[in-house]
């Protein structure tokens, strides 16, 4: 949770929005520094946690939920956090993280510090996301991924050079203002833009794209891809950096070319080249959903999931039941075959 994504989404996506601001420190030599700081929405209650708690910001285009908090004080920033809803008079008895990644620290010091006081945390809806490891790429993990679908891209690659001269770029550093503008009209020519959720499908989709890539950039932490054709973008995608490991946020490609992927090519490009471009860098985190043609591309795989942890045990005790139920009535849903078989009968 990167303030430069956070700020410009509750400016712009989110203006207005009420939100919960915590931050905790800790003692340095005398003096206190800042260890861990959240940003939450008030929740009088929900499906999964029956009480007033907080939930940990979460924008439309949010794909990896949490904490910005320092990696060597996980474990005291979550304890402290638990102490302060666990005061007395405190109306919000617990805390929703959304999109937390299930083997991470964050995910680990909440269930020992949940355990250490028995009230146990709960993890809901696992959901596998792709991930991509740096040291693993190149033409070696292209063929073992993609097998003989690697020569028909590669011949579409031949195909798109008889068009012009085929340019891929790698941008770390000083984002240009041309390559912002060209990743907003290839994403924005595509199906999102027909759908409404491009970022330029809205103004302040538009602002929000901008700044945060503004800010990004001003660490050095913003990188575009780029497939171009005599100069022209037919490819682009927009990705993030936080420490050793790399964000994919959102792509764009020009639907003119579909018959030739260049969405596709610009991706293998990447595989082939990141080594080159991002020695720095450990992995990147796909951001994509189960149905993405990336998870064919990307074989490594990380668990997400919502992350619920009871400061009271009155609320424990409404999360042990609220579970309950739910698996009470999984357990009695019909399976779709017998649904299958119910509804011939009917019929």
């Amino acid at each position: 949770m990167s303030p430069h994504f956070v700020l410009p989404a509750l400016q712009h996506l989110d203006a207005g929005a009420s939100v919960v601001l915590m931050w905790v420190e800790r003692a340095a030599g005398g003096l206190k520094e800042l260890a861990a700081v959240g940003v939450f929405r008030r929740c009088l209650a929900s499906r999964v946690f029956p009480w007033p708690h907080l939930s940990a910001y979460q924008s439309e285009h949010t794909y990896l939920g949490g904490l910005l908090v320092d990696g060597d004080a996980v474990g005291p920033v979550v304890e402290a956090i638990r102490g302060f809803l666990a005061r007395p008079g405190c109306v919000w008895k617990g805390l929703e993280l959304p999109k937390v990644d299930t083997t991470g620290k964050l995910a680990e010091a909440v269930r020992q510090v949940a355990q250490q006081h028995r009230l146990p945390a709960q993890l809901l809806g696992p959901q596998e996301r792709s991930m991509l490891t740096v040291a693993g790429c190149g033409e070696d993990l292209l063929r073992e991924t993609l097998g003989k679908k690697l020569n028909e891209i590669n011949r579409c690659m031949r195909r798109l050079a008889e068009q012009g001269e085929v340019r891929w770029h790698c941008l770390r550093k000083d984002i240009p203002e041309a390559s912002v503008e060209d990743f907003l009209r290839l994403e924005h020519l595509g199906w999102k833009g027909e759908s409404g959720t491009s970022m330029r499908s809205t103004k302040a989709g538009e602002d929000f794209f901008r700044d945060m890539v503004a800010r990004f950039d001003r660490d050095g932490r913003a990188l575009f891809t780029e497939l171009r054709v005599d100069g022209r973008a037919v490819a682009s995608t927009c990705n993030f950096v936080s420490g050793s490991m790399g964000f994919a946020f959102k792509v764009g490609w020009d639907p003119e070319l579909r018959k030739l992927g260049p969405g596709m090519l610009n991706e293998v490009e990447f595989i082939r080249q990141v080594r080159t471009h991002c020695p720095d860098l450990a992995a990147f985190d796909s951001g994509a959903s189960a149905d993405s043609f990336i998870n064919r591309l990307w074989p490594d795989r990380r668990s997400l999931g919502l992350l619920l942890m009871p400061s009271s045990r009155m609320a424990s005790c409404a999360l042990t039941a609220t579970r309950r139920l739910r698996d009470s009535r999984q357990a009695r849903r019909p399976k779709p075959e017998i649904d299958a078989i119910i509804q011939q009968v009917e019929a």
